[in-house]
């Protein structure tokens, strides 16, 4: 073990960890100070949709791999099922420094990207600018609200990740790959797909642009060897996310981003591979709108104006009183972007520093960066630049799964930062010739130059909006001369933080500042300059004492629900959004939350749920309470409705509902899935099935319905039934069919599980008393979860092996 120089070796790490810890302290200071949590409307949505896995988790200790809360029926493991992959989340949880969940997010982006910049020998007490710039991008503190903390999780390491490829390139090997095997198992650990994905496209252009500079150097042989040792890292680090992995894959080609079987839509987009364009790009920026990156408030953002905006006087010279006005000023849409309000930030001082290091960073470097930067905003603008991203949707494998494709602008927000912070290396102890102090003149001019003649003359840009049509003419040029001013305050702005950044370092370079100060004035600088505009994103109203506990009061109706309800009923409530789980708590539903449904369950809440609750709304509404004909409805077993959750009753009882199961008497044939389908609406469903003969051989044509069955213990993925039937007969379960994973027996024996009615599960099952009983249980868990926890173990074990072999031979510090 060599000697360690604890002030140079030790302490600016020391030094990085305490001021990223401090951020994180302040910025989510109610949860650690007042006891309070961040709500997050994405996080409250998943915990409904979980509520019955995580119980049966806490009771049992065993993992329930089906859920009945959300969409009449799921696999679990889209929604929260525990794999053998938890070394790893321990692993998550140390670099983590034990802080809660999602605060440790912002922590270990600080974490990541310090690590990576340190890979690329950034000085640490610079890197620490970096660090905090990245880890406080509105981009990560609005996903964080927002409740898209697998998003942002997944964003945290991305640095991580490179950080060890490029340590496995340039110096130690064997670090840099036990690195990159354990950052992209944690990555992929948070399943957030979508990013590892566009972590690809960053990974790909600096491998193209190594073996480039390889092949120069005549270094091709060493390039391979690592190339070689990376590719077995990644392999370990699938491997640590195989059984979760491949069950998505095979949920996918059943789920909404898989293909329709249907061939009679007249949309095409429905019966793509994957999602329909429209989808996917749903969520596009605008042309403008990557402007957010230097100036936040470029395009207006989402702001609300204040009492003392132009906007508030024209209202005031129209008679409004001081509270019409408060009330009428959030209408007013500060955005002028052609999009939805975004404003994503990477920092004025960062953009500066970028600019330099476009002229002082290595040239590959640059190419790198700079490729990847622009990739990510012609990528965000999805629709609005089709000529790249539908060619990327349709050849590039797997980019039809993803949609919002605006989460790419976290790729020039990477490569800006990124950029800069090289170039803040490069220049900080180099004495500049005239050549190179006239290129810092010009990324100076470029940057705060520009900031200041914008913050002067912003008139240029004209302001406008097509809401602004709606508005009264005095009413619209107010708003413009509103966000005018937003535009121009932050343009200001921008200057003056690259001004006191750019007039730090001259001082430093000519001697008037020594290292501490000017190092400590510049870290300073960059936290307060990305720490403000996330400030505006996060405050006291984005926390509360217990969020979970206002979302998911329950109600009267949800009381008298759970007094009444037997096995297998559903609930659906009509006085909330289709598409949220907030019922899902209580009980089994109809809807949910989920942006992965099942395609024939998403076909048929389009063509017969949402018609037939549209007409049932109207006939309660009109006082009749009578609910036959609602066929689908009520093969789902839609017991009750939530019509008035306060009132003493709340609920609807349905006693049209088919139950839990039911025998029918008449079996319709059919050959195709579009058969199938449009014959739903056409049946009685108590008493009539269609079946789709080209699928299942059936072997009764004229079943009995004379026989009860009934639905007598459940738990997820788990049903047993009594049946007594006189007859042979063909029983409809009120269940959705998945076709991977079941197993179905008939007193203890095998039987084949048949789909009726387009979603439902069905059973020829013969004359007598049985017992049946469906089980949950894919392979694909039982085998991965194995999988999963061998490449765990290896990959941890690599990694603390790696790393001790770099301590015994060399200062570690050194190696990175």
């Amino acid at each position: 073990m060599i000697k360690v120089d604890f002030k140079k070796d030790i302490l600016p790490h020391i030094v990085a960890i305490a001021i990223f810890l401090v951020l994180t302290l302040i910025l989510f200071k109610p949860i650690f100070f007042e006891s309070k949590s961040l709500t997050q409307g994405d996080i409250l949505q998943w915990e409904g949709g979980a509520k019955e896995i995580l119980d049966y988790r806490a009771e049992t200790s065993e993992e329930g791999l089906w859920t009945n809360s959300m969409f009449s029926g799921m696999p679990a493991y889209m929604v929260s099922v525990k794999w053998g992959n938890e070394l790893i989340k321990t692993m998550h949880a140390v670099i983590s420094f034990g802080l809660p969940h999602p605060v440790r997010i912002i922590f270990v982006s600080m974490i990541s990207f310090y690590i990576m910049l340190l890979c690329f020998k950034v000085k640490p007490y610079l890197a620490i600018i970096g660090a905090v710039t990245f880890a406080l991008s509105s981009y990560n503190i609005i996903g964080i609200t927002a409740g898209h903390n697998a998003r942002i999780s997944a964003v945290s390491l991305m640095p991580l990740v490179m950080g060890g490829i490029h340590l496995c390139f340039t110096r130690n090997k064997w670090l840099g790959f036990s690195l990159t095997a354990l950052a992209l198992a944690m990555q992929m650990r948070v399943n957030h797909l979508q990013i590892t994905y566009y972590l690809a496209f960053i990974v790909a252009i600096y491998g193209l642009l190594q073996l480039i500079h390889a092949i120069k150097q005549g270094e091709l042989k060493p390039f391979a060897q690592r190339l070689g040792l990376l590719v077995l890292a990644a392999v370990l680090a699938v491997g640590t996310f195989f059984g979760e992995f491949y069950a998505t894959y095979e949920y996918g080609k059943y789920s909404n981003r898989g293909q329709s079987e249907l061939t009679q839509q007249t949309d095409q987009d429905l019966n793509e591979d994957g999602l329909s364009k429209t989808y996917a790009f749903q969520y596009s920026n605008g042309l403008a709108d990557p402007f957010t990156l230097f100036i936040p408030n470029a395009l207006g953002g989402n702001d609300q104006l204040g009492t003392d905006s132009k906007s508030a006087d024209v209202l005031r010279k129209a008679g409004a009183n001081e509270a019409q006005v408060r009330q009428t000023l959030p209408q007013l849409r500060t955005y002028w972007g052609k999009e939805s309000p975004t404003t994503y930030y990477a920092g004025a001082i960062m953009v500066f520093l970028c600019v330099v290091g476009m002229f002082f960073v290595e040239r590959r470097y640059v190419i790198w960066l700079v490729a990847v930067s622009i990739l990510g905003i012609l990528m965000s603008y999805g629709r609005n630049l089709p000529s790249l991203n539908y060619l990327l949707f349709d050849y590039f494998p797997g980019y039809n799964k993803f949609r919002s494709v605006s989460f790419t602008i976290m790729m020039p927000i990477f490569g800006i930062i990124f950029l800069g912070m090289l170039g803040l290396e490069k220049v900080i102890d180099q004495k500049l010739n005239k050549a190179q102090q006239k290129k810092l003149w010009i990324a100076l001019g470029a940057t705060g130059g520009l900031a200041l003649i914008l913050a002067i003359i912003p008139g240029v840009l004209g302001f406008g909006s097509p809401f602004d049509g709606q508005l009264p003419v005095e009413y619209a040029n107010a708003l413009k001369e509103d966000r005018k001013d937003l535009f121009r305050s932050d343009a200001f702005r921008a200057f003056v933080f690259i001004a006191l950044f750019a007039g730090t370092y001259f001082l430093y370079s000519i001697k008037k500042l020594g290292k501490p100060m000017a190092f400590g004035l510049m870290i300073l600088l960059g936290i307060l300059d990305v720490s403000l505009v996330a400030g505006r994103f996060i405050g006291e109203a984005n926390f509360a004492k217990s969020p979970r506990a206002q979302f998911f009061t329950e109600t009267n109706a949800d009381r008298y629900i759970k007094q009444n309800e037997s096995l297998g009923d559903r609930v659906l409530n009509l006085t909330s959004s289709f598409y949220s789980a907030q019922s899902a708590y209580h009980h089994h539903t109809i809807n949910g939350y989920h942006g992965a449904r099942l395609r024939r369950y998403q076909e048929l809440i389009d063509k017969n749920i949402f018609p037939e609750m549209q007409e049932l709304t109207e006939r309660i509404k009109n006082g009749d309470s009578n609910l036959r004909g609602f066929e689908v409805l009520n093969m789902l077993n839609t017991r009750y409705l939530i019509i008035n959750p306060n009132s003493d009753q709340g609920a609807l009882t349905n006693n049209s509902a088919n139950g839990a199961a039911w025998f029918v008497d008449n079996l319709i044939k059919v050959n195709s899935p579009d058969e199938a389908f449009n014959g739903i609406g056409n049946i009685e469903t108590k008493t009539q099935a269609i079946v789709n003969a080209s699928e299942f051989n059936l072997k009764i044509d004229d079943p009995s319905s004379e026989g009860q069955i009934n639905l007598i213990d459940y738990h997820p993925g788990y049903w047993k039934y009594n049946s007594q039937n006189s007859g042979d007969g063909f029983a409809v379960f009120s269940e959705i069919y998945y076709p991977k994973g079941f197993k179905v027996t008939i007193d203890g024996q095998p039987v084949e599980m048949l789909r009726a009615n387009y979603v439902l599960r069905a059973l020829e099952i013969p004359a007598g008393n049985h017992e049946i009983v469906f089980e949950f249980k894919p392979t694909i868990y039982s085998t991965g979860k194995i999988v999963m926890r061998i490449f765990s173990i290896l990959v941890v074990l690599m990694f603390l092996g790696t790393v001790y072999w770099s301590l015994k031979v060399e200062n570690i510090t050194k190696n990175i």
